[in-house]
């Protein structure tokens, strides 16, 4: 097997890490007790089985079969053959060498073990011994405490070992990832623990198993020396999971307490996790007294004791800083930000000039943090590693290989993580400034579904494409140009008469959609539109592209990283003038170099050498065909590439521009609206459908909208082919006239489907078609891919029935009141973001009855799917 394991015997694999909640004794034989009476057996869940001479060979073979189960691996090529726990894992210890940079083991038991500057009752440290959690306990309680909460922020299973007089922890770790906790990420508190107890029960019964009582465990992963080592098994007792650990030491103590509060190790920890930290912390009435001058201490206990423990520890600082107040340097006038010349070293990145203006004084919040932080770096500092692993990253010209990857990729990595803990840093402190004066009437999670702009810029959090040079790039051969016409992209058969592939229209109204075009698709459809068949007064084209186009000798081409041929590089963020600035820079830069270019015409096929005579930015080709139609239009929309929905301030766009056009809504030879994107597809169809809702809604609905003229459709799970999705229906039954709402927008997706069923897409439909395939994939990366797939499409669908419910509220001030505005005040108390933020598809999948997509998973991983190959300049 790929992992090094080989099971002796064909069987259905154990479950993984929650799945095994068979009732076994401590031998792993079930429901067997029975059949050792009378036998001098001695059977229970905590103590051995205790087995006489005149019954042990009946056990062996009981042993025998039993062991015919289990899976079997060595760790390294020489190394011994052993049993594994989960099937998969090996039990490897915490501590390593190098792991204490602070040498604070030998005197307190637990590695990096410190206290935060400027007077605050914080703590933090890498995971100790036993030994060492009492006595850093002890020594904090010494200091003065009113209290003293002790915050495990694990987030992978541990286990303590007894040996000798103290306990010492190990984690349980892959062969190909020796040197990384496993990810349980999608784990709550309860089901950690539960891996644990499982862990511990599936060690004692492989130890049991062996003549000496043994089983492997793995201290030194880099040298190997001396490994492995066998240690002794005789009782649970002698194996602990954390939370009893860490009883044994706060239960006792009236005045400690103690709480798992899993961190991802990979960025900020989840809403939920700190609303749990809060909870903790409201249980403390001194911490919320102003009268009362006292406060706990708080210590945060990680695995190495480094970043995360660090982030964890300015999370306990801005909490004890609002009870008694910053250090003085804190409350000086901030500096503003220039977003000009921004001080990379100082966290001034895109990110974070957005959140500064968006968040209540937010120069001055992040000054606050900022001190903060400076009074806890021994262990590192999140605002200076952010710039440190960007530098290392940008001084890399010869890529190698960090921890089985790219190092490139690994310092990019590392640089998003610390930005985003720096970025919650900030609005958790603007959280705990709001949240103060109202007692805290609100979670932080609450609090966030109620500011989702603070999402959205979250998800542009990967600003590196603003810095790109995509030209040099090309020239280094790290990006290639790729058409975007392909041979199979024109299922309408549109090509061949307008030079534009996919080119249809909405049945009844003046709005086009098609796939990106040239010059040459360009000129014939403005004619077409303009001309004598369809007389439409002018022609407003929309392009819905948030990557770089260029037009080459008649051909649109857009750079792509050579690892993802077939997918574009969307600019996260990028506004329209920064996306256009950045086009005619590439168009320079192209002209400049003078010579043939690799393409890829097909990225099916090898490339080809192309020397290009004419070269020009989406801009420049509209802007010459309008020297020649005059009443051509052109505007640019920063679409993402993904299958969710448009952002609020795109929808407003699309409205400021079609709700002033003259003759729009009532008259048929009027304005033509004409949308593309590169494929003509999913961006274009939900532009084409948003703009139909607004010429509806001024110039009257269809026969089809009403009840009695829908259609009965008679299918199995037909309700859901409508949409009508358990967490859709609870959002409709909210609004007012809201199955009304719902029709009018699923009659405008039946008539923009109706003139592409060639491709077989409908916006509604594919909601259910794609969770489907999801249930029927063949792997689980698939399976998972589809689902986040099948998310977005309902999140698009959602979104589309709160737009009309807009375009009716505001329609009698011509929509004055802008989308996104509307979405903030009106939606927010319908309840749509806390809905948006718990997406499900329990009604179709009970098994799946505790999976919700957030909104911050969802517009974060769209901008996830590639790793950074490029050069940041």
């Amino acid at each position: 097997m790929g992992t090094g394991a080989s099971s002796a015997s064909s069987r259905s694999p154990s479950p993984e890490l929650l799945g095994n909640n068979h009732r076994k004794n401590s031998f792993g034989m079930e429901g067997n007790k029975d059949k050792w009476k009378g036998h001098n057996v001695i059977c229970n869940d905590i103590a051995p089985i205790i087995i006489t001479k005149d019954c042990f060979e009946e056990f062996q073979c009981t042993l025998l079969a039993e062991k015919q189960k289990v899976v079997l691996g060595c760790i390294k090529e020489g190394f011994p053959e052993h049993m594994l726990v989960q099937e998969k894992y090996f039990m490897v210890a915490d501590q390593f060498e190098g792991i204490d940079k602070l040498q604070t083991s030998e005197k307190y038991g637990a590695p990096n073990f410190r206290k935060a500057g400027g007077g605050f009752a914080v703590y933090g440290m890498g995971q100790p011994t036993g030994v060492g959690l009492e006595r850093t306990m002890d020594i904090i309680a010494r200091e003065g405490c009113s209290e003293l909460i002790v915050i495990c922020i694990r987030e992978e299973p541990v286990v303590f070992l007894k040996k000798n007089d103290d306990f010492v922890s190990y984690t349980p770790r892959l062969k190909e990832s020796l040197c990384e906790n496993i990810n349980t990420s999608m784990m709550t508190t309860e089901d950690i623990t539960n891996v644990e107890v499982s862990l511990r029960k599936e060690i004692v019964k492989y130890a049991l198993r062996d003549e000496n009582n043994e089983f492997f465990f793995y201290e030194d992963i880099e040298e190997f020396t001396n490994e492995p080592h066998k240690y002794q098994i005789v009782y649970e007792e002698h194996l602990q999971t954390i939370g009893e650990m860490y009883a044994v030491h706060t239960v006792s103590q009236s005045n400690a307490r103690y709480l798992r509060m899993p961190m991802k190790s990979d960025g900020a920890p989840d809403e939920h996790i700190i609303d749990t930290f809060f909870d903790v912390l409201k249980d403390v009435p001194s911490l919320f007294d102003h009268q009362d001058t006292s406060t706990p201490g708080i210590m945060f206990v990680g695995h190495m004791g480094a970043s995360r423990t660090s982030f964890a520890m300015v999370l306990g600082m801005l909490v004890l800083a609002h009870k008694q107040g910053f250090p003085e340097e804190a409350y000086e006038p901030a500096t503003p930000i220039d977003p000009d010349h921004p001080n990379l070293e100082q966290g001034e990145f895109p990110i974070v000039q957005k959140l500064c203006v968006i968040l209540p004084d937010g120069v001055q919040i992040k000054k606050e943090v900022d001190v903060l932080i400076d009074l806890t770096d021994d262990m590192g500092n999140i605002r200076r590693d952010i710039y440190v692993n960007k530098m290392k990253m940008e001084h890399i010209h010869d890529d190698y290989m960090i921890a089985g990857g790219s190092a490139r990729d690994y310092f990019f990595k590392k640089m998003l993580r610390y930005l985003e803990r720096y970025c919650y840093l900030l609005i958790f402190n603007s959280y705990l400034h709001q949240q103060n004066v109202q007692m805290f009437c609100q979670s932080f999670q609450n609090w966030m579904q109620q500011h989702p702009v603070v999402y959205r810029i979250l998800g542009d959090i990967d600003s590196s494409e603003v810095f790109t040079n995509p030209a040099g790039l090309i020239n280094r051969g790290h990006r290639y140009l790729v058409a975007d016409e392909y041979l199979g992209l024109d299922v309408l058969s549109s090509q061949r008469d307008v030079k534009a592939s996919n080119f249809r229209r909405v049945p009844g109204l003046p709005v086009f959609g098609m796939a990106q075009s040239g010059r040459d698709g360009l000129s014939k459809i403005t004619d077409l539109l303009m001309g004598p068949k369809h007389g439409h007064s002018s022609v407003h084209f929309f392009t819905l592209r948030g990557e770089l186009v260029l037009e080459c000798d008649g051909y649109t081409y857009t750079p792509r990283r050579l690892t993802a041929l077939s997918d574009n590089v969307y600019i996260p963020g990028v506004t329209v003038k920064e996306l256009e600035e950045k086009e005619l820079q590439l168009k320079e830069e192209l002209v400049k170099l003078n010579r043939p270019f690799q393409v890829y015409v097909d990225v099916t096929e090898p490339r080809l050498q192309k020397e290009f005579s004419s070269i020009l930015t989406s801009r420049e080709m509209f802007d010459k065909q309008k020297q020649i139609s005059p009443g051509l239009h052109y505007y640019r929309l920063t679409a993402a590439e993904c299958e969710g929905s448009p952002s609020e301030l795109e929808f407003d766009r699309l409205v400021n521009i079609i709700k002033d056009l003259k003759d729009i809504y009532t008259d048929e030879d009027g304005p033509a609206l004409v949308f593309n994107c590169d494929c003509g597809k999913e961006r274009t169809t939900t532009a084409m459908a948003a703009a139909g809702l607004v010429i509806w809604h001024k110039k009257g609905f269809p026969v089809g909208v009403k009840l009695e003229e829908q259609e009965r459709i008679s299918i199995p799970q037909a309700e859901f082919t409508k949409g009508e999705f358990a967490v859709v229906m609870t959002l409709v039954r909210r609004l007012p006239s809201g199955s009304q709402v719902k029709r009018e927008v699923d009659l405008m997706l039946d008539k923009c489907s109706e003139t592409m069923t060639p491709m077989h897409f409908h916006i509604r439909e594919i909601i259910f078609s794609t969770f489907n395939k999801m249930k029927s994939a063949k792997d689980e990366e698939l399976a998972a891919c589809l689902k986040q797939q099948a998310f977005n499409y309902l999140e698009r669908y959602i979104y589309l029935i709160m737009f009309n419910c807009y375009l009716h509220l505001e329609r009698s001030s011509n929509w004055d009141r802008e989308f996104s505005k509307w979405m903030t005040d009106t939606g927010r108390k319908i309840g749509v973001y806390e809905t948006l933020d718990n997406l499900h598809f329990h009604d179709l999948d009970e098994e799946d009855i505790l999976v919700v997509s957030s909104m911050r998973q969802r517009w974060t991983k769209k901008n996830k799917k590639h790793n950074f190959r490029g050069t940041v300049v």
